[in-house]
């Protein structure tokens, strides 16, 4: 049956994908009111089902935690330099100075809140390769659209480790950067957009910024 059919037969009442027993009518309001019905049992499944896919995300990210989390800190520090990571970011993720995580790097202990940010960034890195993001650092650096002045970077460093999975994930429907902006900042238009600046390619030949003419 093609789609035409399958609208007609639904918009007829011969069709219910839904389950819902609407009583049959030939009038154009009355069909017009089962569209509506079904438009709303569609909206309302397509919500149900995004928050799950969120939460299973976020619960498969949770146990990539736990289990990365029982490496020592110094394995656990190695594997984000070794992805390319500056140690002043790792500081902004963990939310402490670069000075602390050398400290760590050296052998000396952190706190249990510390270990599970610092773990949780590498269990991030593990779903990114799989998602065959071979360079991570860099990727996590790009802003999240184009003219905005927020990183994926910037996400989790805000915790926000569920918008970058929801950008990456590839199960056919991911969340679109404007989505993505507009939950992280409803007012990122006006906020996280600079209107005064814009890019250009300077003589050497490196992308900057200038105030537009």
């Amino acid at each position: 049956m093609n789609e035409l059919n399958v609208l007609n037969s639904v918009i007829s009442g011969n069709v219910n994908p839904f389950g819902v027993v609407i009583p049959r009518t030939r009038s154009t309001a009355g069909a017009l009111d089962r569209v509506e019905v079904l438009h709303r049992q569609a909206r309302d499944l397509h919500a149900d089902s995004s928050e799950l896919r969120r939460e299973g995300l976020v619960n498969g990210l949770e146990e990539r935690t736990e289990s990365v989390g029982t490496k020592p800190m110094e394995d656990l520090l190695e594997i984000v330099y070794e992805a390319g990571f500056a140690w002043r970011d790792v500081a902004r993720l963990a939310n402490v100075s670069v000075p602390a995580v050398q400290k760590w790097r050296r052998g000396e202990r952190s706190t249990g809140p510390n270990r599970y940010r610092v773990a949780k960034l590498v269990a991030f890195l593990d779903v990114l390769s799989e998602h065959f993001v071979m360079d991570s650092a860099s990727w996590l650096e790009m802003p999240v659209k184009e003219g905005v002045q927020l990183s994926r970077l910037d996400l989790l460093v805000k915790n926000r480790f569920d918008l970058v999975l929801e950008l990456i994930s590839d199960d056919g429907d991911p969340l679109s950067a404007d989505e993505v902006l507009e939950e992280f900042e409803p007012n990122w238009r006006s906020v996280l957009v600079d209107s005064t600046f814009e890019a250009f390619l300077a003589s050497d030949g490196v992308v900057s910024i200038r105030p537009k003419a």
